[in-house]
C-alpha cells in the first residue's frame, strides 16, 4: 500500500513541475518577454514609438501600500523593454541636459510611476531614468560633466 502512495506522490510532483515549466516557458514569454532576457544590444526599429512606450505605466495589483497614494502605478514590461531599446539606440554622450530631456523626456515629469526616484546611487546632478515594475527594471544614469554635457550613461539592472 505504501508503494502506491509514493508512486502517486511522484506522479503529482512531476505533473506540477511540468505544468509550471510549461507555464513559464510558453505562456509568460508569449505575453511579454522578461526584460532581463532582452539583450543589451537590442536596438529600436521605431525610436519615436519606443520613446512613447517607455513611459507607459499600469496600476499596481495587490493590496496597495497607503504611502503610495490612491492609484499607485509602475512601468509595464513593455515599457521596460522599450526603455532598454531606446538607451541602446540613442547617442547621448556630448549632449546637454536640455538636449537629452528634449529627446527622451523629463525623467521626473514624464512618468506617473511611484518608482520615480533612484534605485541605484547616482552622482548629484545626474539625470536618472528609472523604469521599474516593482520587481525588476532598468535604471539609466545620465552623468553630466562640469561643462554640462553628458560624459557617460550608466545602465543598471534593478532586481
Amino acid at each position: 500500500m505504501r508503494k502506491r502512495h509514493w508512486r502517486w506522490l511522484l506522479v503529482l510532483v512531476v505533473a506540477l513541475t511540468g505544468g509550471v515549466l510549461l507555464w513559464r516557458g510558453f505562456v509568460v514569454n508569449w505575453i511579454e518577454p522578461h526584460p532581463g532576457h532582452v539583450g543589451d544590444g537590442d536596438k529600436s526599429s521605431d525610436l519615436a514609438a519606443d520613446i512613447r512606450l517607455m513611459w507607459e505605466t499600469q496600476k499596481l495589483g495587490g493590496t496597495p501600500d497607503p504611502t503610495h497614494g490612491p492609484n499607485p502605478r509602475a512601468s509595464t514590461d513593455r515599457a521596460i523593454n522599450a526603455a532598454s531599446r531606446v538607451f541602446n539606440s540613442v547617442e547621448l554622450v556630448g549632449k546637454t541636459r536640455e538636449e537629452v530631456v528634449g529627446q527622451l523626456g523629463d525623467p521626473k515629469a514624464s512618468s506617473d510611476s511611484i518608482y520615480n526616484f533612484p534605485f541605484w546611487p547616482a552622482p548629484k546632478g545626474s539625470l536618472v531614468y528609472r523604469f521599474d515594475c516593482g520587481a525588476y527594471g532598468w535604471q539609466f544614469n545620465v552623468l553630466l560633466g562640469a561643462e554640462g554635457r553628458v560624459w557617460e550613461v550608466e545602465r543598471n539592472w534593478i532586481h
